[in-house]
């Protein structure tokens, strides 16, 4: 009896890391049908993926006439008398995301960007935790200690970019350049814009983010809007990576996400 008893406490002890392996499969592949899903779900019925139109216009609008897209656009944001008369965007912002753990540097919190309108001039307070100011002017990028005293600056930063992989470190200069440019000078050459049809507003900005990565691709989903005196702005934005151009993106996680805390337009 005492070796009938040791043979059966044998095999459930054998039997034991087979059952945790098992259930360690059965989660993986739970978990891989969740993110399957998940995937479908966020192309299929969330804000970036309705009502999508063709990937390009197929009549290009003659000279500086704008299309029937842009002119809704322009519209649901506020009107051209509106911009033509603004000077300066401000805007307080929380940034975070996956790219930035990679770059292994951000913004603080609550930062205060200020945008120009007419010009590619981009004003970031703080850029970090000692309160300095980061500020692209064109293609120069510089920082500024509370004083006002530079104590950085890159001309030309385009042509240093810190973009050989998604995970090459950024410095500060990198940093507010990538930050900055986003307004003007713009991501990529080539891009291409969703807005809803009944509202005109933006839904999805997809491009190649070349101070990131030369061959990465994203996409810059809208998934909230707040109104400042009457005119909407994204609140809520995430950018996420595609598989491909114009493609499918990918749920989690977030490349990037921004959140909106105050807007106005001056």
């Amino acid at each position: 009896m005492t070796g009938v008893a040791t043979t059966g406490r044998l095999k459930r002890r054998r039997s034991r890391p087979v059952t945790v392996v098992a259930a360690i499969l059965v989660l993986l592949l739970a978990l891989l049908l969740g993110y399957a899903l998940w995937t479908v779900y966020e192309n299929t019925l969330t804000t970036a993926a309705l009502d999508q139109g063709p990937s390009s216009n197929a009549t290009p609008s003659p000279g500086n006439a704008l299309s029937a897209t842009a002119a809704r656009a322009l519209k649901a944001y506020g009107g051209e008398a509106v911009w033509r008369d603004a000077t300066t965007v401000e805007s307080t912002v929380t940034v975070g995301g996956l790219l930035f753990q990679l770059k292994g540097i951000n913004i603080p919190p609550h930062a205060k960007i200020t945008v120009d309108v007419q010009r590619p001039h981009t004003v970031i307070d703080p850029v970090d935790a000692s309160g300095d100011t980061g500020v692209l002017d064109g293609f120069t990028v510089k920082i500024l200690s509370p004083s006002g005293t530079i104590l950085d600056q890159r001309a030309d930063a385009r042509e240093h970019l810190q973009n050989a992989s998604i995970s090459t470190k950024w410095d500060r200069l990198n940093l507010v350049y990538f930050l900055g440019y986003a307004n003007l000078p713009v991501h990529s050459r080539i891009q291409r814009f969703w807005f809803d049809k009944k509202t005109g507003l933006l839904r999805r900005n997809d491009y190649t983010p070349v101070a990131a990565s030369r061959d990465a691709r994203a996409a810059h989903v809208i998934f909230e809007h707040g109104v400042s005196n009457g005119i909407p702005y994204p609140s809520k934005r995430r950018v996420k990576m595609s598989v491909g151009q114009y493609a499918w993106v990918l749920p989690f996680p977030d490349f990037i996400t921004i959140d909106v805390e105050r807007w106005q337009l001056r």
